[in-house]
């Protein structure tokens, strides 16, 4: 009996610019990046999961960028943000471009004693269900421009300040996305939300425990409940229990761990409370995902291709 191709593991990348390693932000096409695979071996159809933020700002053409099982949008007027610490991996399109503004998350981070309107900004938050910002004409044309500008100082010898002059630009250009996303909502995240879903972030294989997340947010249970409600739709422990799950799934299908692996990975003592939790959530068993998968891959453009 033939052997089973291996799922291959999630590829984490760290941020690292080969000419300035100092810097923390590179920019290049998209179309580039096609090229440069291709010569060193990358599989860009792989999972990838990348240490830093990635804005794709569309230039010409229409493809498709998988984040977390859902496709999203790539190509001309369209700007597709990849929060740092998502997995993607990209559909290939002929006559698909965009920049890659490519961000470690400190080249952006303010002094702390700041009031920084980017402080968990919703581009940036790797729970953004749709990581897509519709421009308005205007504010594409500043972005496009914005842009432009990016690249031209990057490409410039490196001097005193320019570091200071990407970051300035790169932080307009995030600003400018912020507030159009913002536009979609009624009204802004208070800061004990976005607090509460960057611990989330951090510790969903440590605890389920709403308790604890509440204590972290600087609020109580109750008053979490009631923001989470109000601004997201759903309780904080549905909140909690869809991120673990978007974990599990994200190891069912870019890994080879086994149920047993995964309970121990994503905070279960034992293989059946994982089972009995994701089926629950899911209506499958982990398995019966990963076979659906498996089942669905083959239909994907990528998959017909090769």
């Amino acid at each position: 009996m033939a052997r089973m191709k291996a799922t291959p593991a999630i590829r984490r990348l760290p941020f690292r610019h080969n000419q300035r390693p100092d810097l923390g932000f590179e920019v290049f096409r998209l179309s580039e990046l096609f090229g440069r695979a291709g010569k060193i071996g990358h599989d860009l159809e792989a999972p990838q999961r990348p240490e830093f933020h990635i804005v794709y700002v569309g230039l010409r053409g229409r493809g498709t960028l998988m984040v977390d099982f859902a496709p999203q949008p790539l190509g001309a007027g369209i700007v597709t943000v990849t929060a740092a610490g998502r997995v993607q991996h990209f559909v290939p399109e002929r006559g698909v471009d965009a920049w890659m503004l490519m961000i470690a998350p400190e080249f952006v981070a303010p002094d702390a004693r700041a009031i920084d309107p980017l402080r968990g900004a919703r581009v940036l938050s790797p729970s953004w269900a749709t990581p897509v910002v519709s421009l308005p004409a205007p504010d594409l044309r500043a972005v496009l421009g914005l842009t432009d500008a990016i690249v031209a100082e990057h490409a410039r010898p490196a001097a005193a300040g320019q570091a200071a002059i990407l970051g300035a630009l790169v932080r307009a250009v995030l600003l400018m996305l912020e507030r159009c996303a913002q536009r979609e909502l009624a009204e802004p995240s208070p800061a004990a939300i976005e607090r509460f879903l960057t611990i989330l972030e951090r510790d969903h294989a440590r605890t389920r425990e709403v308790g604890y997340y509440a204590r972290a947010a600087g609020v109580s249970a109750r008053r979490l409940a009631e923001l989470t409600q109000r601004h997201r739709g759903r309780t904080p422990k549905q909140l909690v229990d869809e991120r673990v799950v978007l974990e599990q799934k994200r190891l069912l299908a870019h890994t080879d761990v086994s149920v047993k692996e995964l309970a121990a990975r994503t905070g279960f003592a034992e293989p059946t409370n994982l089972i009995k939790f994701f089926r629950q959530r899911t209506g499958q068993t982990p398995l019966e995902f990963r076979a659906g998968l498996d089942a669905r891959r083959a239909f994907l453009p990528s998959a017909r291709r090769s």
